[in-house]
């Protein structure tokens, strides 16, 4: 898929912390306005704030995790850090949406399958997807859009038309890192969970708070004090429970299937074989797409990033962070 790179949030902080609003979340959108922070459903022009649609949703654990973290450990800190945004005190109970952990994929990409006439087709199927978490302990930096600044970086797909999300990809840079899954996050040893809380924001659709850094969501991380990015503020709770307002969730059954279908392998990895939920651990599976659209999605990538010098802790994402930037899948989509 065609691909087009721009620069996005983090450069207009500055700018953006000087608007008066009760709230200083901003929610994530289709458009790569850094001046835009949108905080409620109303789009502004084509400028569509991003969800996921349904009530339940599932991410997958690249299987091979790090040489420095084992599967496990990033399971366990995955599972903090969702539960975390999912169990934040809202008016009248909890956000309204479930994440669900699929457990180890062997795909390890940052793709999207979908009918947009550049995903290979076989028998009328599209390729399934999986919601990747991936560790890259090699060649960080071979990968476009990537630096030596970034932590993580989360690439987000979404239909640009809606702003309904269709995947999101969390990449851990252990290339130029090492990361802890303790309490011991002293210099050079980043604090996992509190990057991972911070990116799972931005996985389930917010932007960079304008708060201060006691924010999970501000754009810079610090290292002397993970605690900020492991425990939400009053601005990160509101702005998850605007996005998924509490309802019952008991009458439904969670389905965390991604809109275009779930497959534990890369795309061109897949054999012809149906599946109506995720296949066994590692198992080649082809699923028919939940949402046939012929309409281009868009994504973006936020990333961590290391501090400047004079800085205490690295700057969050670029344009999650730092300099959250966008990549684009169609005409008029993003990537930050």
């Amino acid at each position: 898929m065609k691909r087009a790179w721009c620069s996005c949030v983090a450069a207009a902080l500055a700018v953006l912390a000087s608007a008066q609003q009760a709230s200083a979340y901003c929610r994530s959108n289709t458009c790569k306005r850094s001046e835009l922070c949108l905080q409620d459903d109303q789009p502004v022009g084509d400028c569509k704030p991003l969800r996921w649609a349904g009530d339940c949703i599932g991410f997958s654990i690249q299987e091979d995790a790090s040489s420095e973290i084992s599967y496990q450990e990033i399971s366990d800190v995955l599972d903090v850090a969702f539960d975390t945004w999912m169990q934040a005190p809202c008016d009248g109970g909890t956000p309204g949406l479930r994440v669900q952990n699929l457990g180890p994929v062997a795909c390890g990409a940052v793709e999207l399958n979908a009918r947009d006439g550049k995903t290979r087709i076989v028998d009328g199927l599209v390729p399934g997807n999986a919601n990747v978490v991936v560790f890259r302990d090699m060649e960080w930096l071979a990968s476009s859009g990537h630096n030596t600044e970034m932590l993580a970086l989360t690439t987000v797909q979404f239909d640009r038309k809606t702003g309904e999300l269709w995947g999101a990809d969390m990449e851990i840079n252990s290339d130029l890192y090492d990361f802890t899954v303790g309490d011991d996050s002293a210099a050079p040893r980043e604090d996992l969970l509190a990057i991972v809380t911070h990116e799972a924001g931005h996985f389930l659709g917010l932007d960079h708070s304008m708060a201060g850094p006691e924010a999970t969501m501000h754009s810079r991380y610090d290292r002397s004090d993970p605690m900020n990015f492991r425990t939400l503020h009053e601005d990160d709770i509101a702005g998850i429970c605007q996005i998924y307002p509490p309802r019952d969730l008991t009458a439904s059954t969670c389905n965390p299937i991604p809109p275009h279908g779930f497959s534990p392998e890369c795309a061109d990895d897949q054999q012809v074989r149906c599946s109506a939920a995720p296949p066994a651990a590692g198992g080649p599976g082809w699923s028919a797409p939940l949402a046939a659209l012929a309409i281009g999605a868009a994504a973006w990538l936020r990333a961590v990033g290391r501090p400047r010098a004079g800085e205490r802790g690295p700057t969050v994402n670029r344009g999650d962070d730092r300099d959250a930037r966008r990549a684009s899948r169609s005409p008029g989509s993003r990537s930050r």
